[in-house]
């Protein structure tokens, strides 16, 4: 822990060093001319966010992975329609559990956790224990529960029994997730619990979690046509030329293997098609 104290104080340093010339201080200033339409919108979501921090961080959460899923599937996938029903469990996660379960564990619990966190780590520790909780604990424990509980719900599937339920799912495709999940949220979070004031962590999350759930879309969209491609399909009946089912074909016996003599013994039921006999 002293290591990565001495590290995170050496990344402070060296930043406020650079931060400080003459080159850095300019490009500070080009860049708050080019963007200031885009800092003004920022600077009046910020106060509207520190008004209204849960609202906020809802509607944000909902709408962004709506936006996300549908980027997913028409730009990405290059889909000609879009997925309703896929589209529909994303944006009742965003909503429901992102924009309502993820806010009361960001903004309530983790804040009541963190003095006991920093008195026990210290203030530089606390950012990466959190985020531990979050990656290690949260997510596998009840992020992708859940998600895989309300995907199965929306497609009417069992939740804990049969290959194809939830549970059966989840344990068949979790470490994919997970190392999706460390790729981008590790270094995010270590970031949103260091630096982002606390009614601006949703919206911080929110943003970073739109490259998330397109990943998650993208990766869903793959795990079901591996799903649909393993899945066992039934013998269609035979048909006959003219598409119609072949009737006879279905009347007729199978054929009964003699090893004795090495032939096939047939026998066939005549029916009548058209009066003649078959």
């Amino acid at each position: 822990m002293q290591s990565y104290h001495a590290a995170m104080n050496m990344i402070r340093a060296s930043t406020a060093k650079v931060m400080s010339t003459p080159a850095a201080i300019g490009a500070k200033r080009g860049l708050r001319i080019v963007f200031a339409p885009v800092i003004a919108v920022g600077g009046a979501y910020s106060a509207v966010a520190a008004q209204a921090p849960f609202t906020t961080g809802f509607v944000t959460t909902g709408l962004k992975t709506t936006a996300a899923d549908a980027f997913a599937q028409l730009v990405v996938e290059k889909r000609e329609k879009m997925d309703w029903q896929r589209n529909a469990m994303f944006t009742a996660f965003g909503f429901v559990y992102l924009g309502g379960f993820q806010y009361w564990l960001y903004n309530v619990k983790f804040t009541q956790w963190t003095p006991a966190i920093t008195k026990l780590v210290g203030k530089e520790g606390c950012p990466a224990v959190l985020t531990f909780l979050d990656q290690c604990v949260h997510h596998p424990l009840s992020y992708f529960p859940c998600f895989y509980i309300l995907k199965a719900a929306v497609e009417g599937r069992p939740m804990f029994s049969g290959n194809d339920s939830a549970l059966a799912r989840y344990s068949r495709e979790y470490w994919e997730c997970y190392t999706a999940l460390w790729k981008i949220w590790v270094p995010a979070q270590m970031i949103n619990f260091t630096f982002t004031p606390r009614h601006l962590r949703i919206p911080f999350v929110a943003a970073t979690s739109f490259i998330w759930t397109v990943t998650l879309s993208l990766m869903q969209g793959v795990m079901d046509k591996k799903e649909a491609a393993s899945s066992p399909q039934l013998d269609a009946p035979p048909k006959a030329p003219n598409g119609a089912p072949d009737t006879v074909a279905m009347q007729r016996p199978l054929g009964v293997h003699n090893t004795t003599n090495q032939k096939s013994v047939v026998t066939a039921s005549v029916v009548e098609v058209d009066g003649e006999g078959r």
